[in-house]
């Protein structure tokens, strides 16, 4: 019964899922942690090797084995020869964002109501930052899933006191499974704020969430890969992982990706909008009862500590991306979906929504305009759509002036659909100067049953290798020797810098250029030339 109860909720889940599905679809693959994770995969199931981790021939141990062996299901149950659908890989990230959903709400709606359960979804459904992680085939969906389900344990635990010594164990083997999917991280997110948790509640929770069954099924999960895996790599696998990725994240910037503390903080407003609008109200309210919240109410602690351990560990942190701390984003919706609550949507308590109202579609009006201008040409429909997001900013700000809090929560969720779809509709097609990868893909597809080879140099993105592998080799034109040359039909794409050995050296006078193509590389942001040749 309560699961027709729900079935609105259910309905409303499957659309938004039918809905993101579309962009699951259609955007390419992305550089280039989405096209490493999946090129691996890939190499595993040519290889047959469900142990080790390897892009082609080189070794991949940054993180542990439980993404790329999702990925290998995923695969196997709806991909098929040569494995190159990147749709198939990103399954893993929506199932377990999807997931995530569900659980939340139907553990919110039997300790609070339906209301605080759909809003805290509501705002992450929204969420610019879960979007875009359920579209990729990385790590960030599944440790949400295992985070999730692991805090939503402990929250039993926080509220009631006790916990069935059945859902203890369920709640080492959840961490085994986030250890298994990327490593210690999981920590951050769970036993570290657990660990706050009891220090300022004075009451050991560890102690009560403990099980040494838990504890063996976790050993029994983990430790059999991460043996494997130290005896196949001689080691190697700890020293990359640990040493190389983990600890030098610690110590700086890696990637480019270095920051100093506050931008988290800031990102809120964009990746977290629409709930972003009402985070300084909940802010401002967390500050003035701060006693009430870390002392007196057990449940809005730990929610608390759910957003802001990892938030302030990861703002020291050097190296950041927007996606750390998504994890957090859970309790951050649950809080202001209370909080809302709390004030009877009362619009005259809330603090400060003006300027967060409007951050996020002005920065996105932004985005459409540079992102046209540089990198394609501005037509009718551009303009028809810049005006559109106009007038939809405008009015927004009018519901909010007019203090209309549950109108402004329906339509702020329709101005997120309107990005959606124009950001997979309009955008994304638009951008093919970007696709360089999907664009020397298309080319090998056209003439694959034209030429005996077909080979490429100068573009070394992995995405690149995630979708030619199989039909296309990387090879160096001035080390190609003459007798492949001579004996077989052959198409070479190479950038424009190694265009000149195809007229300097004698070994390829019988080449002839086709075709040429401009390109922008995103990841290193520079644009580049591409040149096809044939014999």
């Amino acid at each position: 019964m309560t699961f027709l109860k729900q079935k609105k909720f259910l309905i409303f889940l499957l659309l938004c899922t039918i809905l993101f599905f579309q962009g699951i679809l259609k955007l390419p693959v992305m550089d280039r942690d989405e096209a490493r994770f999946a090129t691996a995969t890939k190499t595993m199931i040519e290889t047959k090797d469900f142990v080790d981790i390897k892009m082609l021939e080189e070794s991949r141990y940054k993180k542990p084995i439980g993404i790329y062996w999702s990925q290998v299901l995923a695969n196997y149950i709806f991909g098929h020869e040569p494995y190159d659908k990147i749709w198939v890989y990103r399954l893993p990230s929506l199932f377990g964002i999807l997931v995530s959903f569900l659980l939340i709400y139907f553990y919110l709606i039997r300790i609070y109501n339906k209301d605080i359960a759909f809003i805290s979804i509501y705002f992450l459904i929204c969420s610019i930052l879960t979007i875009s992680e359920m579209h990729q085939a990385k790590t960030d969906g599944l440790l949400f899933l295992t985070v999730n389900a692991a805090n939503l344990l402990i929250f039993e635990l926080v509220r009631t006191n006790k916990v069935k010594n059945f859902l203890k164990i369920v709640f080492w083997i959840i961490l085994a499974f986030g250890v298994l999917i990327k490593g210690p991280i999981i920590f951050i997110f769970t036993l570290i704020p657990l660990f706050v948790f009891s220090l300022l509640q004075r009451n050991n929770y560890f102690k009560q969430i403990w099980s040494w069954l838990g504890l063996l099924s976790f050993l029994v999960i983990t430790l059999p890969w991460f043996i494997a895996i130290t005896i196949k790599s001689s080691g190697v696998f700890w020293y990359e992982s640990v040493v190389f990725d983990l600890f030098n994240k610690l110590k700086s910037g890696q990637e480019s990706h270095g920051f100093p503390p506050g931008y988290y903080f800031i990102l809120i407003f964009i990746f977290f909008w629409p709930g972003s609008i009402f985070f300084p109200s909940v802010l401002i309210n967390s500050i003035k009862k701060w006693r009430v919240l870390f002392l007196d109410s057990k449940e809005d602690c730990f929610l608390s500590l759910w957003f802001l351990v990892p938030l302030i560990i990861y703002e020291i942190v050097p190296t950041k991306l927007p996606h750390y701390i998504l994890p957090s984003y859970s309790a951050l919706s649950i809080l202001i979906a209370k909080h809302l609550f709390s004030i009877n949507f009362e619009y005259e308590k809330l603090k400060y929504t003006t300027i967060p109202l409007i951050i996020f579609p002005c920065l996105f009006i932004g985005l459409l305009l540079f992102s046209i201008y540089n990198y394609s040409n501005p037509d009718p429909f551009f303009w028809l759509l810049i005006f559109i997001f106009l007038i939809f900013t405008f009015y927004l700000l009018s519901i909010n002036l007019k203090k209309n809090l549950k109108k402004l929560l329906v339509f702020v969720g329709v101005f997120q659909l309107c990005v959606y779809l124009s950001l997979i509709y309009f955008l994304i097609p638009k951008m093919n100067v970007l696709w360089i990868s999907e664009n020397i893909a298309k080319i090998v597809d056209r003439n694959q049953n034209d030429v005996d080879e077909i080979l490429n140099y100068g573009f070394n993105e992995p995405s690149l290798i995630f979708l030619t592998s199989h039909k296309s080799k990387k090879i160096d034109p001035h080390i190609l020797k003459e007798n492949t040359i001579f004996s077989k039909k052959i198409m070479y794409i190479v950038s424009s810098e190694y265009s000149e050995i195809f007229f300097k050296n004698p070994k390829y006078s019988d080449f002839k250029l086709v075709e040429k193509f401009q390109g922008f590389n995103y990841s290193k942001g520079r644009n580049m030339s591409f040149e096809i040749y044939k014999n």
